[in-house]
């Protein structure tokens, strides 16, 4: 409709005026009353090795009834004494999803969380990204992937890395495609953990394990910590071969030849990675979907065609 017609119709004219007030009404609901970032909490999005000082928020979520939870979800929740690390790549941004998303998370109340595939959070000035941060209680380390995929809307594969333990520095790697994080997080008795989260990109065939050697050599100087690399692989746990490429096959030995071991996995492609003295740490997976899972299965699949891996570690 061109601006001629547009002027002489004059039901699109208080059309547009009525939709006008009501997006500058949402602004300012949003402005005053949308979710905020709890104090003390930082935003390091895509920034380079630092430590910054900062408060740790601890907000205690509000969590889905029992008439949503499971039975496993309710009896393992409060997981007291352990802190809990999640995988979980919520299929290009979960665009339209985001309540049942936070509801995953809150039921899920993880201490350290690694979102995969946040296509489109760091949209509006990371709106989305902030949002979840302040319903958990979180402080978070964004990546955004380079512009070589992108989904059917145009956005980047992106990755966001949450956490309620304090952030002591984080780095992002350009030498990874798509994204690798790490952040130095402060466990119990002021111990340091180094979490590394990723999504290895599935072009095995033009690129092999490139991607995974790189991985392997940013994790190399940390080897002798307590450290810990998730998230959606592509490639499959070590010795499962049916229906994988030999480049594929490859890629788990360059892992455990930089002194990491597999230790647990939902759909095979989902993975926890873990150094020996994250080894020496007492742990227990949570069980998973396909078995106990903590929301309803159909609800959950409708989410995701991912499931969220969760382990539980008990540090001294």
């Amino acid at each position: 409709m061109n601006e001629t017609n547009f002027k002489k119709n004059g039901p699109f004219k208080k059309w547009a005026k009525a939709g006008f007030f009501v997006m500058l009404a949402m602004a300012l609901i949003q402005a005053c009353g949308g979710p905020k970032i709890p104090e003390g909490a930082r935003i390091i999005e895509d920034t380079p090795t630092r430590t910054i000082p900062t408060k740790t928020p601890y907000i205690t979520a509000t969590v889905p009834g029992g008439s949503v939870l499971t039975a496993t979800a309710e009896a393992l929740q409060a997981h007291t004494g352990a802190v809990r690390f999640m995988s979980y790549n919520i299929n290009e941004g979960a665009q339209g999803k985001l309540a049942d998303i936070t509801s995953i998370l809150k039921a899920y109340n993880a201490d350290v969380l690694s979102i995969v595939e946040a296509n489109g959070w760091a949209a509006d000035d990371f709106a989305i990204t902030k949002q979840v941060a302040a319903e958990l209680g979180m402080e978070y380390v964004y990546c955004q992937a380079d512009a070589a995929t992108v989904d059917k809307n145009g956005s980047t594969y992106d990755l966001v890395l949450f956490s309620r333990l304090k952030i002591k520095s984080s780095e992002t790697f350009p030498n990874v495609a798509n994204c690798l994080v790490r952040a130095e997080l402060e466990a119990a008795g002021g111990a340091s953990v180094q979490v590394f989260a990723t999504q290895v990109l599935p072009n095995f065939d033009e690129a092999g394990c490139k991607n995974v050697e790189n991985i392997a050599k940013d994790i190399e100087p940390f080897i002798g910590d307590q450290a810990i690399l998730m998230g959606d692989m592509t490639f499959p746990p070590p010795g499962v071969i049916m229906g994988y490429s030999t480049s594929e096959i490859e890629c788990p030995p360059i892992l455990e030849g930089a002194g990491l071991t597999f230790l647990s996995d939902v759909s095979q492609v989902d993975h926890m990675w873990v150094t020996q003295s994250m080894l020496d740490v007492k742990s227990s997976p949570l069980p998973k979907i396909a078995s106990e899972p903590f929301m309803p299965k159909s609800f959950m699949r409708n989410i995701s065609d991912h499931a969220p891996l969760a382990v539980d570690f008990y540090f001294p």
